[in-house]
């Protein structure tokens, strides 16, 4: 099974919005620092190209949907991570593999100024104790507590209980999904998705 993990920290249409105003003030300045004959005029091109460059790798190239693998036949959870930084380096993937025993869920309350709600978030103990040693969110958009029915979903379904087959949600947002962004290693692949 596979949750996507949707998340909209930005949009196209935020990207595409933010370049004329950018171009109109990065023109002033540019103009105001060659009358002044400032030597400062290299810094403020190197930060605005940084900022048009960061903006444009978060549209294009961050995964919308990074996902979580339970694979019931192992017994793993495979997290698909992409970790962002300075525009100019690379943005690193890693993908973390976890024994389901050593999982358990967490509703977290988030609030802050542009969402507020409920996260499921999974803590990863050490074997047969409750020592945290990672966590990782089941879903990045703060909801209601009805969080726990994922939860409760995900435990069936690695028991080997009855769950529903189909999606509940079968159509996705194309502003999702601009390019293929989720790339799984061969191996990591193939061993998410089948039997020992």
């Amino acid at each position: 099974m596979e949750l996507p993990r949707y998340e909209d920290k930005i949009s196209w249409w935020g990207f595409w919005t933010l370049i004329p105003p950018s171009l109109v003030a990065m023109l002033f300045f540019v103009e105001e620092m060659i009358d002044s004959k400032s030597s400062e005029l290299a810094l403020v091109v190197f930060i605005f190209f940084s900022i048009v460059l960061y903006i444009f790798r978060m549209v294009a190239f961050v995964p919308r949907g990074a996902p979580v693998r339970l694979n019931r036949k192992r017994q793993k959870v495979y997290v698909y991570e992409h970790k962002r930084g300075l525009p100019w380096f690379p943005w690193p993937t890693t993908i973390k593999v976890f024994d389901w025993a050593d999982v358990h869920g967490e509703i977290v309350r988030k609030s802050g100024h542009y969402s507020s709600g409920y996260l499921l978030s999974c803590a990863v103990c050490e074997p047969g104790t409750y020592q945290v040693v990672d966590r990782f969110l089941l879903n990045f958009q703060a909801g209601g507590l009805h969080q726990k029915n994922l939860w409760s979903h995900c435990c069936q379904y690695m028991q080997g209980k009855n769950v529903p087959k189909t999606p509940i949600i079968t159509a996705v947002p194309r502003s999702w999904t601009p390019v293929k962004t989720i790339r799984w290693p061969d191996d990591l692949d193939r061993e998410s998705t089948t039997a020992p």
